[in-house]
């Protein structure tokens, strides 16, 4: 298994601080978000780690991160020229380094307290989301589920969710899913989603769904980035209301 952390972005909600820093960059209480992936693949067992990001940044993730020895995993760089637009195509860029193993994908501005150990060591083909209940499904994409569990829908930041149940931006996936990047066409907007590609595994009958149980947030706002350092500060420092 294969670890690939999407580092791009253009932070366009984190302005004015993000007008020369990558948000991945920014500090979430006491150290880098993107810090927060790279643990979340090490705990769970991943440890050869690819970066992608756009090539103003890459340089900046390399000099703070180096071969990745201090956190015991082994990262690669990989920077995202734009072949298409958005998430999945800048997933497109690692097909090299995955070869023919599976990948684990994570946005790196989702900030996570969970372990997804088990759910890897079990992984065999197909697609495997991470979805996370919340209290505006709007901003997000919704994913239902059937009373046992499967996904039945996936809408794009609908007016009218149907759950609350949505895209954290973390995935396995196996390798065929270059072949649907490859072939799959833009959204509405031009760009290439994450969220169609599991829309495509869906309609093959290959989409499976977890729930997280822990911590998780979108650290992409300003409301996102304060929860997210919030939540560190109380778990490090073990404070209780």
């Amino acid at each position: 298994m294969k670890g690939i952390i999407l580092a791009g972005g253009l932070g366009s909600r984190l302005r004015p601080i993000t007008h020369v820093l990558n948000k991945n960059l920014l500090p979430i209480y006491n150290k880098p978000a993107i810090f927060y992936s790279i643990e979340l693949f090490r705990d769970a067992g991943i440890k050869d780690l690819c970066i992608i990001a756009e090539y103003k940044y890459i340089e900046d993730f390399k000099s703070l991160l180096g071969t990745g020895a201090d956190f015991e995993v082994s990262l690669h760089y990989e920077n995202d020229s734009v072949l298409k637009k958005g998430p999945a195509s800048a997933l497109y860029h690692a097909k090299g380094f995955v070869g023919s193993d599976s990948a684990t994908v994570v946005f790196a501005d989702g900030i996570y307290d969970v372990n997804i150990r088990e759910e890897v060591a079990s992984f065999t083909n197909g697609a495997q989301v991470f979805l996370k209940e919340v209290d505006n499904p709007t901003r997000f994409g919704v994913y239902q589920l059937d009373e046992v569990g499967d996904v039945i829908s996936i809408e794009e930041k609908p007016k009218n969710p149907k759950s609350n149940l949505v895209f954290t931006g973390l995935d396995i996936y196996d390798n065929k899913v270059f072949d649907i990047i490859r072939n799959m066409p833009p959204a509405l907007d031009g760009e290439y989603y994450t969220t169609d590609i599991d829309k495509i595994y869906l309609k093959k009958g290959k989409l499976k769904a977890s729930v997280l149980n822990g911590f998780w947030r979108d650290m992409g706002t300003f409301d996102g980035l304060f929860e997210a350092s919030e939540y560190w500060y109380k778990k490090n420092k073990n404070y209780t209301d």
